[in-house]
């Protein structure tokens, strides 16, 4: 951000000062063309949670990793990640235990909003604004309009930062407004927002820039019925497009936990452990006798898990298909990966009322090449997240995130994150460098099988 900070800081000045808190009833600030949300292939400078009583350890842990990214990847002080902790009362660092030299390189505290509320992606998307007569994008705020603790965050990061501010004109405040159900995909710039969105905040981000460029998967079987349970985007120059299309599979979880001993359900809650192996001998059982357990709670589960499976499978598909249509790219292929996980909720004909029955390890937040992931305590759900990502350049940093999933979220819902409107992580140059040695290769390897 270097390069337009100049620029930036007078074209806000101007668009603040006459309009950044008045948008109301559906209309743009004045000066502002369109608004750009950020994918996770931008760069990213600060790292926000809520600190309080629930939330310490997880907090704490998160400092860590963020620190040692920040040493990993040895980021000058221009560059540094930090974390924003809002705290809710008293002196975060102090509580963290954090040292005054690490605070000082990787921590800031937020100096004029307090909370406890710990859902603070959920209250506003951190996003761009592209400015009438620019072509260059600037920093944004979406406030969702959720309220509650968090409700008057959005307006004091922008008076704060010096941000173009975006309001949600719905007032409904419905959780399919919120910053977990809004995503965007790395370079298409389609929206992917959950069918949970109300139709004055789909009317408004269509007329703000996204007309004919939002798809909205089924997210009504879900409790709280966000796309970031399900669904996740992870730039890398390996897959075509630049990033991977990751889906929660409970089909692959239950195979995974079909094949796993017993020895490694020892880590999880004694409720879960019991259930799980019970869940185990159901499916092994099944492979000689298709009926086995037939009307058990077991059964049932495997049941709903499968019916999830293909809900999500289809939906993929159609996002697919969807990117396809905005790209005129009708043979656009896609990297998509599974991660296991599994549901629990009503099993009818067709599911509801679900949430994430271990951590939802989808659920996760994206730093740079770094993915930080609700730890599950399974080790072969681990493994395996971690083997498929090492593989495309990403590092895997589990995280246990208790207050969260107990209350139905995960990492994802309880962090966000500021990213940079003008760097990006992965460049499509080095996605079409990539390409084009895979295409080298499939040509070779199609003329070499000819001679054979």
């Amino acid at each position: 951000m270097k390069e337009g900070r100049h620029f930036s800081a007078l074209v806000l000045g101007l668009a603040l000062v006459s309009c950044a808190f008045a948008a109301f009833a559906g209309e743009l600030p004045d000066g502002v063309e369109r608004i750009k949300f950020l994918d996770y292939n931008h760069v990213p400078q600060k790292v926000l949670v809520v600190q309080s009583y629930s939330t310490g350890k997880f907090v704490k842990d998160l400092f860590q990793v963020i620190k040692g990214i920040n040493e990993k990847e040895g980021l000058s002080n221009s560059e540094v990640i930090k974390l924003h902790i809002v705290g809710s009362g008293g002196d975060p660092i102090s509580s963290l235990g954090i040292s005054a030299e690490d605070a000082k390189k990787y921590v800031e505290v937020n100096p004029t909003f307090k909370s406890s509320d710990q859902w603070i992606q959920d209250c506003m998307e951190l996003c761009s604004a592209k400015m009438t007569g620019s072509d260059r994008l600037v920093p944004a705020i979406f406030d969702s309009c959720r309220g509650r603790g968090l409700g008057g965050l959005p307006s004091a990061l922008a008076k704060l930062w010096g941000q173009v501010y975006f309001k949600n004109p719905s007032s409904s405040q419905a959780h399919g407004d919120y910053g977990g159900n809004l995503e965007v995909t790395p370079f298409d710039d389609v929206m992917v927002a959950g069918n949970t969105i109300t139709s004055p905040c789909k009317s408004y981000l269509e007329k703000a820039g996204y007309a004919g460029r939002m798809f909205h998967p089924d997210t009504r079987w879900l409790t709280v019925g966000h796309i970031d349970e399900y669904l996740s985007f992870i730039p890398t120059a390996q897959a075509p497009g630049g990033y991977s299309i990751v889906r929660a599979d409970p089909q692959f979880a239950l195979d995974l936990i079909a094949k796993a001993p017993e020895s490694d359900f020892a880590a999880l809650d004694s409720n879960d452990r019991d259930f799980l192996i019970r869940v185990k001998q159901t499916l092994n059982a099944r492979m000689t006798e298709p009926d086995a357990g037939k009307g058990s709670e077991e059964a049932d589960f495997i049941e709903m898990n499968l019916k999830i499976a293909d809900i999500i499978e289809l939906n993929v598909g159609e996002l697919k298909n969807f990117i396809r249509k905005v790209n005129n790219d009708p043979g656009r292929e896609f990297a998509e990966v599974a991660w296991p996980n599994l549901f629990e909720g009503s099993n009818g004909p067709r599911p509801s009322g679900c949430h994430a029955y271990l951590p939802g390890v989808v659920n996760l937040t994206v730093v740079g090449n770094h993915l930080l992931v609700p730890a599950c305590h399974l080790p072969p759900f681990d493994k395996i997240i971690e083997a498929r990502f090492r593989a495309q350049g990403n590092i895997v940093h589990f995280i246990d995130d208790e207050p969260y999933h107990d209350a139905m979220g995960e990492i994802h819902c309880g962090t966000n994150v500021l990213r940079d409107p003008q760097k990006l992580v992965v460049n499509p140059k080095q996605v079409e460098a990539v390409q084009k040695v895979k295409e080298k290769f499939r040509t070779l390897h199609a003329v070499t099988a000819k001679l054979h």
